[in-house]
């Protein structure tokens, strides 16, 4: 689940970041002009940390759904 570094983010669609039966989310850095994917848990949360404008990690709190 580390996230990827989007490339060619000026022609990359939303569209094509859909993938049957998955959350991701999308990360987009507005001060270095680039976009990162990470995928989000079933259940759970997740955080996003920054340092200095920059992505410094991505972390889950994962659970799990009791019937």
């Amino acid at each position: 689940m580390n996230p990827k570094k989007l490339a060619n983010i000026e022609t990359t669609t939303l569209q094509s970041q859909l993938e049957e039966g998955k959350v991701r989310v999308i990360i987009v850095d507005g001060l270095k002009g680039e976009a990162w994917l990470a995928e989000a848990p079933e259940h759970g949360k997740t955080l996003v940390e920054t340092r200095r404008g920059d992505l410094a990690r991505v972390e889950y709190e994962i659970g799990f759904k009791l019937n």
